[in-house]
């Protein structure tokens, strides 16, 4: 079935093939090469569908000037779109499938991302990170709110976990060791074990061997002990800890 949607009150159609689109249209022109077509075109995508041009137009900047076509499938550089096709787009008005936020959260792990995580999992507070990760950002906020989405992506997050987990390594807090380590403390008899269990506990979240209803970020945690020094990591292997303040998670202490 044909794909309908009203823009500034006119309604466009995309259809899934030309035989769909003659079945209305049986007379209708079709552009042959979308590149070349007007506002008002027919033109067929180059996955075999069939939409209208809703708008060509020129995009000007001061070293050059770029025609562009606007569909239902968004926005197309005719000089530089390889090709049109896909699903229909919610945001017509840009080029892409993804905006700027889709893009972070669900885009590559790109050489920036890495150093975000690496940052992180250093122990520097992720704005920091971000800033240093973008040494051309200025913008505090900017790089506030970027630090904001990024640590919504799942891709950015295992990958600080990754560097988390290598850290451990490196320091010999392997999950074998972790797990030989909480089983001494359950079988030991006598002595209070609170503090070297809360810094296994501790350890086995950074390392996500432990998944509880209500998710520890690791982020958060890494934050609350300002990061791995070399002594900070040689107390984890002793099992000693000092009382930790209180974090906030998702607005909310913990």
């Amino acid at each position: 079935m044909a794909f309908k949607r009203k823009v500034k009150g006119v309604e466009y159609t995309l259809y899934k093939d030309e035989k769909e689109f003659r079945r209305y249209n049986p007379k209708q022109t079709i552009e042959s090469d979308w590149r070349g077509a007007n506002t008002g075109d027919w033109i067929k995508t180059d996955d075999g569908q069939v939409t209208l041009v809703i708008k060509r137009g020129t995009i000007k900047t001061r070293s050059r000037s770029d025609d562009y076509i606007r569909t239902l499938l968004g926005m197309a550089n005719t000089k530089r779109t390889s090709n049109i096709k896909g699903e229909p787009v919610k945001d017509i008005w840009r080029f892409g499938k993804k905006n700027w936020y889709q893009k972070i959260i669900d885009g590559n792990l790109s050489t920036s991302k890495r150093i975000f995580a690496k940052y992180i999992a250093s122990g520097m507070k992720p704005i920091d990170a971000f800033m240093q990760a973008h040494e051309n950002t200025n913008s505090y906020e900017y790089a506030k709110e970027k630090t904001k989405v990024l640590l919504r992506s799942k891709k950015v997050r295992q990958l600080i976990d990754k560097e988390i987990e290598l850290l451990l390594n490196e320091s010999g807090i392997t999950k074998s060791y972790l797990l030989a380590k909480t089983k001494d403390i359950v079988e030991t008899e006598d002595g209070k074990d609170s503090d070297k269990l809360r810094a296994i506990e501790t350890l086995m979240k950074l390392s996500g061997m432990l998944n509880t209803e209500k998710k520890v970020d690791s982020v958060s945690l890494i934050q609350e002990f300002t990061g791995f020094s070399q002594e900070k990591l040689n107390a984890f292997r002793a099992g000693v800890l000092p009382e930790a303040k209180p974090i906030k998670l998702n607005g909310k202490k913990t």
